[in-house]
């Protein structure tokens, strides 16, 4: 193995350290704060290449990143994937910023560990590859046990004695004097304009206080070390350790105040006098490095990404077994729960390629524009999703049949039945594409649909879009092979409740995109007006209704009114709107239209 780049990232900053395979230290360097979550993913990967270069940290050959707010598996493999991209390692290793120190200072039995620094997190694993967290959610939640927390209960505190509500407290005087201001009602305006951690800075006071004897320090401190203790006896008990175990503590709550230390641990010893709180051994990125040296299988909260190139060799992340509890152990209210939990996070990973999505949605109103086509190619449920999309979109937008097209491996049959060889068969996806009248060219895009991102008969039929000269994407919720398509739109869904089960959360992401995709294709096209489908074709009672009250929401004209200029018109919500709003008459309408590419917007703001 050549040298591991390790990343310890925590609320206010990240520390780097550059190791041999034989562990030893060659460099380390302080930067900025990467927390994904936070501050967002593209900014997570730049503080750690920034990190990198100060290390001159070239042909790594692997870089474990234990980051705060990388809990989340969608969060840990988007960042896995744009990490290889930015560093060029072979193998990239995410995970939260508590998980390396349990694996490092406790690698094969039960353990717990409380961080209370700027924020708090209590986190877990029973030595086998399970973890668990409490907590950890961020200040809108609490940040229990936090600096944070304490200084924001201080504050409240000190204000009440303001206000005759509380106790008199030094709180008064020291914190403003603390935070640089001249007066305590200083704070009303200095809140809105401060970070996080400018806010937990001022927990330190309230440490000095507590140790001078303030009865309201005190009680800050003693009031969030047992919200934190409560914390980690929840986690302890998902982990079966209440009745012995080890609990490590870190972050700067435990380190400067003693006080708080004595509150947390008389809390612990109060519920389950058998759990120890200890300090750990092994810390920072130097913990972080030890997961390199893991021994298989891979826990689940752990990342591990060996890029495209080793994507076959490492199973994909749909087909891994979810590392919670299995829905089969679970009551039907708590399947339902843990599902609606699972799919909360499809949004965020459909969110995160908004980019990639964005830029076919403009190549597809382009190539619309010049007379091509969007194409869909997929198998099994990502190939129906092609076909129910594509064949919503004459009626939804009125425009020809063909215009979008679905291809589904094994043809109109797979519709309906499982035809499942159909994926392997290559020359039938070259055969389907070239079947298309005309045929694929130039003006065309053609979007393949693979969950696993290695289906063949979608890579065979995307190589073969490309031969022809057509703009290609895939979409896909595992690394693709490089260079199977101008564009990837790689979304992180994760493991699914029922391994390998690709119609749950992997197809609800596939059909975001595609709705996503094919909508602002068309409303690119004009096709959509003010929020309104302005192409619809009324071709039946429900859409003549819905076409007049378009018409009258456009126009401002009555009901009865807004019918006959559908009629009129020919069922063309454009020309109806143009006739109404222009005076023209229908033929005026439908050649203005044509003037402008068929964009009712284009035509009424063109003048």
């Amino acid at each position: 193995m050549g040298p591991i780049l390790a990343f310890d990232g925590g609320t206010t900053r990240t520390r780097a350290g550059l190791y041999t395979s034989g562990r030893r230290l060659l460099a380390q360097a302080d930067g900025a704060a990467a927390n994904p979550t936070e501050h967002g993913i593209e900014a997570c990967v730049a503080s750690l290449t920034q990190l990198a270069r100060q290390l001159n940290a070239e042909n790594v050959a692997c870089v474990a990143a234990g980051l705060s707010g990388a809990g989340r598996e969608p969060v840990r493999d988007e960042l896995a994937r744009r990490l290889h991209a930015a560093l060029a390692a072979e193998r990239i290793l995410v995970t939260s910023d508590l998980m390396p120190i349990l694996q490092a200072n406790a690698p094969r039995r039960p353990a717990v560990i409380a961080m209370a620094g700027t924020g708090s997190c209590v986190a877990g694993h029973d030595g086998g590859g399970r973890g668990a967290q409490v907590g950890g959610r961020g200040s809108l939640f609490g940040d229990d046990g936090s600096a944070y927390q304490v200084a924001v209960s201080a504050l409240r505190g000190a204000a009440d004695a303001l206000d005759g509500l509380g106790a008199q407290t030094a709180l008064v005087t020291e914190l403003p004097a603390a935070a640089g201001l001249s007066d305590f009602s200083d704070f009303v305006t200095w809140s809105v304009r401060v970070s996080k951690e400018q806010v937990a800075a001022l927990a330190r006071t309230v440490q000095v206080l507590a140790e001078r004897g303030d009865g309201l320090a005190r009680g800050c401190l003693t009031n969030q070390a047992v919200l934190l203790a409560g914390q980690t006896l929840a986690a302890a008990h998902r982990l079966a350790l209440q009745d012995g175990g080890t609990v490590y503590i870190l972050g700067g709550m435990f380190e400067h105040s003693a006080f708080y230390r004595g509150a947390y641990e008389a809390a612990l010893a109060t519920a389950t006098p058998r759990l120890t709180a200890i300090v750990p051994e092994i810390r920072g990125h130097r913990a972080v490095l030890e997961l390199a040296f893991l021994d298989a299988p891979v826990p689940g909260w752990l990342t591990d990404y060996c890029g495209a190139q080793a994507a076959p060799a490492r199973i994909a992340a749909t087909e891994r077994v979810s590392p919670r509890a299995p829905l089969d152990a679970l009551t039907a209210l708590e399947m339902v729960r843990r599902m609606a939990e699972e799919d909360a996070g499809v949004p965020w990973a459909v969110r995160q390629q908004a980019e990639a999505i964005a830029s076919i949605a403009e190549a597809s109103a382009r190539a619309l524009e010049e007379g091509g086509r969007l194409v869909y190619v997929g198998a099994g449920t990502s190939g129906r999703l092609g076909v129910l999309d594509a064949s919503e979109c004459p009626p939804t937008f009125g425009v020809p049949a063909g215009t979008v097209v679905g291809i589904i491996a094994g043809g109109e049959r797979a519709l309906r039945h499982s035809v499942e060889r159909a994926e392997d068969d290559i020359q039938a996806a070259v055969r389907d594409l070239a079947a298309l009248t005309p045929p694929i060219g130039r003006s065309d895009v053609v979007v393949g649909l693979t969950a696993s991102g290695a289906t063949p008969y979608v890579l065979a039929a995307l190589a073969e879009a490309r031969t022809s000269g057509a703009t290609t994407a895939i979409v896909t919720c595992n690394p693709p092979p490089p260079g199977a398509a101008h564009t990837a739109i790689v979304l992180s869904t994760g493991p699914e409740v029922v391994a390998g089960s690709t119609r749950l959360k992997a197809g609800t992401a596939t059909k975001l995109v595609l709705n996503t995709i094919s909508t602002a294709a068309f409303a690119l096209r004009g096709l959509v007006y003010e929020g309104h489908m302005v192409g619809v074709v009324p071709s039946n009672a429900k859409l003549r209704r819905r076409a007049a009250r378009t018409i009258a929401a456009l126009t401002g004209v009555d009901s009865e009114r807004a019918q006959a200029l559908l009629d009129q018109s020919g069922g063309r919500i454009p020309v109806a709107v143009l006739m109404a709003r222009q005076g023209l008459t229908p033929e005026d309408a439908e050649r203005k239209l044509l003037e402008r590419g068929g964009s009712l917007r284009g035509v009424l703001e063109g003048g």
